[in-house]
């Protein structure tokens, strides 16, 4: 393992996906990446439920969440955070989609994950035009999450004072953001100064690169200042994990270990400069 430092890798991620599929439910090697993420270094795999391969993802049933456990176990990894990328393409203004969100955390409880993953994005664009109507909705699936001891991240298209104003709307202590280098990049924000402003709201970072196109690229080939993002990381006392839900290049593999180098490389940077 990596110190100090927690490394997490988007489900998915460790193995090539698809063609034009970039989110995606591995649904013939899900149990292999367990044991590649150990082998390199990785502490947890970041759980996706999505629509394309919902029915065959083991987090629905009681087997799949037992061998899930036991494949955590027997690799020495960690459950950490689960994101439902299910909402995507699904308008998370639907009573029946509220609904999908609280059955997920029920089954997220059960194998312990702490922080779930909540993308705002496409079918369910979250913006200050429509913020309002998000609110109760959110409140109802945050407190299905504090009862199970789960913090709430959002990761939407707000600036980070927009942020800011709906984690105060929404007034719950589970309910923090998704800090997410790549999409907030794309959006047109300053990283640096939005990590800064939106402080100890930020309880889960994402680490992907961007490009001019908003194509994932490697890290520190497109528009991120990865030096400036952790050293207002390091600002405001960051201390938890890193998840890397980055392109995966021709070799998932290799990436995956170039990328956890060069996070070290900044992270440590910014602490001894």
């Amino acid at each position: 393992m990596n110190g100090t430092i927690r490394f997490g890798m988007v489900q998915g991620r460790l193995t090539q996906s698809p063609a034009g599929c970039l989110q995606w439910f591995p649904q013939s090697s899900w149990q292999e990446e367990f044991s590649t993420a150990s082998k390199i270094g990785v502490n947890y795999i970041e759980l996706i439920a999505e629509v394309q391969h919902n029915a065959e993802n083991p987090i629905w049933t009681d087997s799949g969440i037992r061998e899930i456990r036991h494949l955590v176990k027997d690799n020495g990894l960690t459950l950490h955070a689960l994101c439902n990328d299910y909402i995507v393409e699904n308008s998370f203004l639907e009573k029946e989609v509220v609904q999908q969100n609280i059955d997920l955390l029920e089954q997220g409880r059960k194998l312990g994950i702490e922080k779930y993953i909540m993308p705002f994005f496409e079918s369910s664009e979250l913006s200050i035009n429509n913020m309002q109507e998000y609110i109760e909705p959110l409140k109802k699936v945050a407190k299905a999450a504090y009862n199970g001891g789960i913090v709430v991240c959002l990761e939407t298209i707000l600036t980070g004072k927009e942020l800011i104003e709906l984690l105060q709307l929404i007034d719950l202590p589970n309910v923090k953001a998704v800090y997410d280098t790549g999409n907030r990049v794309a959006f047109g924000h300053n990283l640096a100064s939005d990590i800064r402003l939106l402080g100890s709201a930020i309880a889960h970072v994402h680490i992907k690169d961007k490009n001019s196109n908003n194509e994932n690229v490697l890290l520190g080939t497109g528009l991120v200042n990865f030096e400036s993002v952790f050293f207002a990381l390091n600002d405001i006392n960051y201390n938890g994990p890193y998840t890397f839900e980055t392109t995966r290049g021709s070799d998932p593999i290799n990436t995956a270990k170039y990328n956890m180098s060069l996070v070290s490389f900044f992270k440590s940077n910014a602490e001894n400069t």
